[in-house]
């Protein structure tokens, strides 16, 4: 990645703040990758170590990230806190980005995902520039799929093979959010304004 924020990058988006890993995330994110669910749909290891977690942490709680490596932000509640997954860069080539992300099993179902994909995709076209943002999500996983939707992505194709589902290998849609979204949607420029 080839970031044009300087690093370490902090988001504010409302009750949520996407921040760097701390060395004090590692015990969290090694209970919540214990998760079958998170697993089974991303490239975690599996089993998943202590070790991997410590791993993760200290690639990714550096005051910058690897030129075109993965920039990756714990997910946390802005008033306490509180850890709840991770959303990543995973690549940026040619103006376009792929996210990946993931939230903790006590953390779905309570609009944290999409608005977390959301403040990242905005980042990334804002201060980044990039000209669109997409998201790989397996072909069974309808609960990510749904998640990409609520955050202003739309279903573009698909690709043989690109996820996994469990240790197979699974076909992906592929859904993509551009810089200027269609006018009339909830997330065009004007609808924006408050």
């Amino acid at each position: 990645m080839t970031p044009t924020a300087r690093w370490p990058v902090t988001i504010e988006a409302g009750p949520l703040t996407l921040r760097p890993w701390q060395p004090d995330d590692t015990s969290w994110l090694y209970h919540a990758c214990q998760d079958a669910e998170i697993q089974r749909w991303t490239r975690v290891p599996s089993p998943y170590t202590a070790g991997d977690a410590a791993a993760f942490v200290r690639r990714h709680a550096v005051p910058q990230p690897e030129p075109d490596g993965p920039a990756s932000f714990a997910v946390t509640r802005t008033e306490t806190g509180e850890l709840l997954g991770c959303i990543s860069y995973v690549r940026v080539e040619e103006g376009r980005g792929e996210l990946g992300y993931w939230m903790a099993a006590e953390a779905r179902g309570q609009g944290a995902a999409p608005a977390a994909l959301d403040a990242l995709a905005r980042w990334g076209i804002d201060v980044l520039g990039l000209h669109d943002v997409y998201v790989r999500i397996a072909r069974g996983n309808g609960a990510s799929q749904r998640v990409a939707v609520k955050a202003g992505f739309v279903r573009e194709g698909e690709q043989v093979g690109a996820c996994r589902d469990g240790a197979d290998p699974d076909d992906a849609h592929v859904f993509t959010r551009k810089a200027d979204p269609p006018a009339g949607t909830a997330l065009a420029p004007a609808a924006r304004r408050t």
